[in-house]
């Protein structure tokens, strides 16, 4: 009996020095009563969902949906403290390869680049250039450092020249000579100017024309195609640039010629030594000239048009109900 006893004071001396060991070491933690962050290694958190992405000029805007978990009050919570965004070169064709590779770009705490009426975060890739193409991801990251896989979304981009301060081009049967001179438009000049496509050597692709106080557009030839989007405004009377995100293939006016609208949007496309997509749109007329923004995709034969509304253009004098 004295031996069991033994044994047994033995044991139990042994368990309570290391409940004592156990127990310095976890104040040593920090840990508290409702803070088990330094104890419990935490679950990768859930993959983010909803990225998307809008083109700039010179840069790429990445969204995605904020992530929350119980008790879904706004305040920190460790599951989630921060997103990481990753980017790469886009190639057609790679798209299925498992193998491509991200590279980390850029951080978003959890409570910041956040919008809660969309419930969008968002991250700007400045360094986005344009005439390249961009693949994006994001994962989200819990307090331990733990990153969940990378989104599921397939998301590319590629940046475009814009003028979205506006351009006036005058009337082709203008007035005076001046007007004249200031009647067409070179989207590949990448200048938010009016041309002359009166000269031999004109680079225009379209010229704006007066019949009464109706404005037009024309073609500079068969080469120059174009096509009325629509209206795109919302319901403050702004242009809704972003609205046409891509260029069509076909339905392309057969006469080269369209009516100049309020409000609308007008994809062109451009069949010359390339191919490359453009497009306007109407904010402002008056009796012998039209107020346009614009973009211009760069890259050979690539129809997207994506636009980020960085100066929204109020729709002058334009009553609609929507």
């Amino acid at each position: 009996m004295n031996r069991f006893w033994r044994n047994g004071f033995r044991t139990t001396v042994m368990v309570g020095a290391l409940f004592v060991v156990f127990s310095f070491l976890w104040i040593l933690g920090g840990c508290e009563d409702d803070d088990c962050v330094n104890c419990v290694e935490l679950t990768a958190p859930v993959v983010p969902t909803g990225v998307s992405s809008v083109s700039g000029d010179n840069f790429v805007v990445v969204q995605w949906y904020d992530i929350s978990y119980y008790p879904y009050d706004g305040d920190f919570n460790p599951n989630v403290v921060s997103y990481y965004v990753y980017s790469r070169y886009f190639e057609d064709g790679d798209v299925n390869d498992p193998d491509r590779e991200f590279f980390l770009i850029g951080e978003v705490a959890w409570d910041e680049n956040f919008d809660p009426g969309s419930g969008l975060h968002w991250f700007e890739d400045e360094l986005a250039e344009n005439g390249s193409r961009y693949e994006y991801a994001v994962t989200a990251v819990n307090t331990d450092g733990v990153e969940s896989a990378l989104s599921y979304e397939m998301v590319t981009d590629a940046p475009l020249p814009m003028g979205l301060g506006g351009v006036w081009i005058f009337g082709a049967d203008g007035p005076d000579d001046a007007s004249r001179t200031l009647s067409g438009f070179d989207f590949s000049d990448l200048a938010s100017r009016p041309i002359d496509p009166w000269t031999i050597d004109s680079t225009y692709d379209i010229r704006v024309s007066f019949e009464g106080s109706v404005p037009f557009v024309e073609t500079a030839g068969s080469w120059v195609r174009i096509q009325d989007f629509g209206m795109f405004v919302d319901d403050e009377d702004y242009l809704v640039f972003e609205g046409v995100s891509w260029a069509p293939a076909d339905y392309y006016s057969r006469i080269g010629k369209l009516e100049l609208i309020l409000g609308h949007i007008y994809v062109v496309e451009i069949q010359d030594t390339e191919l490359h997509y453009a497009k306007f749109g109407v904010v402002e007329q008056n009796d012998d000239a039209v107020c346009i923004v614009w973009a211009y995709q760069t890259i050979n034969g690539l129809p997207e048009l994506k636009a980020f509304p960085e100066s929204k253009s109020k729709i002058e004098d334009l009553q609609i109900s929507l």
